[in-house]
């Protein structure tokens, strides 16, 4: 049997082959090794993961930001692509691929779905797996690269909107209440900074009449250079052109005896324009209200296209990517309506020293257009109104209406409720109730054009 010491006295290399004392130092060194480069993987894939969510995250909020301007505006793809490019920088601020990812950038728009979609990638140097330039030739890339892309759907429609407001005498109180909701609807339609906006809004301010200022003379066929009313005859719950009645007829549009000095604002969207038109509403007389719904009308209208300036032109009825509506306010009662009457000289001068003409009587007989006053829902003031909201609602414009006063059961309630599509009708009974109703208004009408 070998003792130790004879053990001891073995040749070194033998003596190597022969011991296990050391054995799992190489072999720890090498463990020790792979686990460096495990965990220095790890370190690399988990950033290269969360760079891509960064970068997902960036492009989700740009392709939205993008697809609510392309809802409201029309832009070209210079302006979408620095629109998305300033939403990368924000999102992505601090990002060292950001330049790359900016590069990479790509969009495609697809109008006629309504959908935007974008994509970019970049890469990430990879820290661990690159030690001493020696891991990346052997273990794996020097680089990861990593991509994604966004779809967002947008309104592909436009909106044309009428606002037609009751600057009445009783409404001298309220009228800075009715600017500022006014206002409401104009800041969430037509954000400030909109430009080539895919939203447009008429003003059309009522009392006796409409204050038709510049297109006056025109719609009324020289009859009228400022003020004008309602229609009779065959087109008097017709959208048919101005130049379709004649006087001769009892079918034209007529001269009122007065209106406010609150001018009709067509179609725009120029915010300022429209901001500057309703700044500058006042009150004065009765309230003819079935004139200013009417006069809403015309404004969104295709058959009045060629009275107002090319930019405020009405859609066609026909045109499914554009989505018409109306929102129409009152305080009061409608009493106030207008009549053809064949009156003699005498006839006439006796209606005109009682106040109810204040035109020009001739000689013999003939037709005078009048100023009467009848009150209540079945007087002909609000059966007119309500006959010209049918007729609006057939042409399929969304009617919206708000009643400001506290009697909800009041003849000028029951005329809004009745002008109003189920749902649409709201009651304001202070002046945060009027600002709120035309905000929800415009509100609803954006969340309908935004959500199709």
């Amino acid at each position: 049997m070998k003792t130790h010491s004879t053990l001891h006295q073995l040749p070194l290399a033998k003596r190597f082959l022969t011991e296990r004392n050391g054995a799992v130092l190489p072999l720890f060194g090498v463990m020790v090794i792979l686990l460096i480069v495990i965990a220095g993987v790890a370190v690399d894939v988990s950033r290269s993961v969360n760079a891509r969510e960064k970068l997902s995250y960036a492009l989700d909020a740009a392709a939205l930001a993008v697809a609510t301007d392309l809802s409201t505006s029309i832009m070209t793809d210079d302006e979408i692509e620095t629109a998305l490019e300033d939403s990368f920088t924000a999102n992505l601020a601090g990002a060292e691929f950001l330049d790359e990812a900016i590069e990479n950038l790509t969009f495609s728009v697809d109008s006629d779905e309504g959908v935007i979609e974008v994509s970019s990638s970049a890469t990430l140097n990879n820290y661990f797996i690159d030690i001493g330039g020696y891991m990346k030739d052997h273990l794996g890339p020097e680089t990861f690269a990593f991509g994604t892309s966004s779809q967002v759907s947008y309104s592909r429609y436009n909106v044309e909107l009428t606002l037609v407001v009751d600057v009445t005498g009783s409404m001298s109180g309220e009228i800075n209440d009715l600017k500022d909701a006014s206002e409401a609807v104009v800041d969430i339609l037509i954000p400030e900074g909109t430009t080539d906006g895919k939203v447009k809004i008429s003003l059309v301010p009522y009392s006796v009449g409409v204050n038709l200022g510049d297109y006056a003379e025109t719609a009324t066929g020289g009859l009228s250079t400022r003020c004008a009313t309602e229609r009779s005859g065959s087109l008097q719950y017709s959208d048919a052109s101005y130049s379709s009645g004649t006087m001769g007829d009892g079918s034209g549009t007529y001269r009122s005896q007065d209106c406010s000095d609150s001018e009709i604002q067509p179609l725009t969207d120029n915010r300022n324009t429209l901001l500057s038109a309703i700044s500058a509403l006042e009150t004065d007389g009765y309230t003819a209200g079935q004139t200013g719904i009417g006069w809403g009308w015309y404004t969104l209208s295709p058959y009045w296209s060629d009275l107002w300036p090319a930019d405020s032109a009405p859609a066609s009825y026909s045109d499914d990517e554009v989505l018409k509506f109306a929102l129409i306010m009152t305080d009061g009662d409608f009493n106030t309506h207008y009549d053809l009457e064949s009156l003699t000289k005498n006839q006439c001068e006796n209606k005109k020293s009682n106040g109810r003409y204040n035109g020009t009587c001739y000689e013999g007989t003939n037709d005078y257009w009048l100023e009467k006053s009848q009150w209540g829902y079945s007087g002909k003031s609000s059966s007119r109104a309500r006959a010209l909201c049918d007729q609006m609602k057939s042409e399929e414009i969304q009617m919206y209406t708000v009643y400001f006063g506290t009697n909800n059961s009041s003849d000028g309630a029951r005329v809004m409720q009745a002008c109003a599509d189920d749902g649409n009708y709201y009651q304001a009974s202070s002046s945060s109730d009027l600002i709120g109703a035309f905000a929800n208004i415009a509100k609803k009408i954006q969340q309908i054009y935004l959500s199709m």
